[in-house]
């Protein structure tokens, strides 16, 4: 899910959607289970949000806004829920293989004026690893996070972005 403009451009209702999706979406799960979760010690609460979530793009104002309320929404969450043992833990994927950044990349193309090898160069530029993350990584992320081996870590956004946080 994803709609890029500039911010004057970015229409309020695909604002509100994302942040319906993004934001609101996992705030009401969590609200609907939470009496199951915290009755159950050791019970995880797994969330996808974004290097976005992190540090900001140009023409993403719905999309960088939500994952970064995602981010306070994991830590508030871990808060509440670390009396009753449950984690609360996000995962925050760089640039991915997916449809999703396939049908974004000829907007992208046609915002910045540039040939789809050159949008892909420039998404690749911020990160020290010049590839896309396969989404079987992203998964393993989530794997450790749902197991046993991650009893010790709660209210944490981690990120899976080929070293684009370190620069």
């Amino acid at each position: 899910m994803q709609f890029v403009a500039p911010i004057p451009e970015f229409p309020e209702e695909q604002w509100d959607r994302l942040m319906g999706v993004m934001v609101k979406g996992p705030f009401l799960a969590m609200k609907a289970a939470w009496a199951e979760l915290t009755g159950r010690p050791a019970s995880r609460v797994l969330i996808t949000s974004s290097v976005s979530g992190m540090v900001a793009e140009p023409f993403k104002a719905a999309y960088v806004s939500a994952k970064h309320a995602v981010n306070g929404l994991t830590k508030v969450a871990a808060l509440e829920g670390a009396p009753h043992g449950l984690t609360v833990n996000a995962v925050a994927p760089g640039w991915m293989s997916t449809p999703m950044v396939e049908r974004q990349l000829p907007e992208q193309m046609a915002l910045r004026g540039l040939t789809r090898e050159q949008v892909l160069e420039l998404l690749l530029d911020r990160q020290p690893v010049k590839r896309l993350i396969g989404t079987d990584e992203v998964a393993a992320l989530f794997a450790f996070l749902a197991s046993d081996l991650s009893s010790a870590v709660t209210g944490v956004c981690l990120p899976a972005d080929l070293g684009t946080l370190a620069s």
